[in-house]
């Protein structure tokens, strides 16, 4: 009997670790004969990954708008949605997602300063209705997730180590507070992993939650 499609989503500020558990759940799942496709926002597709690299790199000299960046993620979430995420879940996969809607309330949103009701609009309409099952949110002290993130420096990941990781602390500790407060809003589709921990917790802690949830 095939195991029912389940839409996963990894949320956090940066250095957090999202793609590293992301990793290994994927491969925990996959052990269980789930069959899973990882995925990524802005991006997933190539239009949605050329998107991504306007998105994380905008040309010198001209600073994006809030409402620009948030019209930006949204054609590439549609793009996504549309090509990557549904066909997977018809196809009774499991999606696991590095980010989704939820950076965008918080990054445009509470961050940004577009309103609230605009973006669940643009969310709506990008989305077409979907939202994920379960979303991992991964919180920590922005001590140590500013350490994190100037330890891996910019040749890690040239598209990631963009203009968001050089927020400074007041500004990473707004994007996590936001982020907390967006779990406010949906607090039985968000689970708070402890982000200070050893790696291998935070994970051991999310396939408990997987199991607590689903029996898998």
């Amino acid at each position: 009997m095939a195991i029912q499609s389940r839409f996963i989503t990894l949320e956090g500020s940066e250095g957090v670790g999202k793609s590293t558990l992301m990793t290994s759940l994927v491969k925990w799942l996959e052990s269980r004969g789930v069959a899973v496709v990882s995925t990524r926002e802005p991006g997933g597709t190539p239009i949605a990954d050329a998107v991504r690299r306007v998105f994380k790199s905008p040309p010198i000299g001209e600073e994006f708008l809030p409402e620009t960046e948030a019209l930006l993620v949204s054609a590439a979430r549609a793009q996504h949605v549309g090509k990557v995420i549904r066909p997977a879940l018809k196809a009774e996969k499991w999606v696991v997602c590095d980010r989704f809607a939820d950076s965008t309330r918080v990054y445009q949103g509470l961050y940004g300063g577009v309103a609230l009701n605009h973006l669940e609009w643009l969310i709506e309409f990008s989305t077409g209705g979907l939202a994920p099952d379960l979303t991992f949110l991964l919180d920590c002290e922005v001590a140590l997730t500013a350490g994190r993130i100037g330890g891996r420096g910019l040749a890690a990941n040239d598209d990631d180590a963009a203009r968001f990781d050089q927020a400074g602390d007041a500004n990473l500790e707004r994007l996590r507070q936001g982020f907390r407060r967006v779990a406010g809003f949906y607090p039985s589709r968000f689970f708070i992993l402890d982000a200070s921990l050893p790696q291998e917790k935070v994970f051991q802690d999310a396939c408990m939650e997987l199991e607590r949830r689903w029996q898998i």
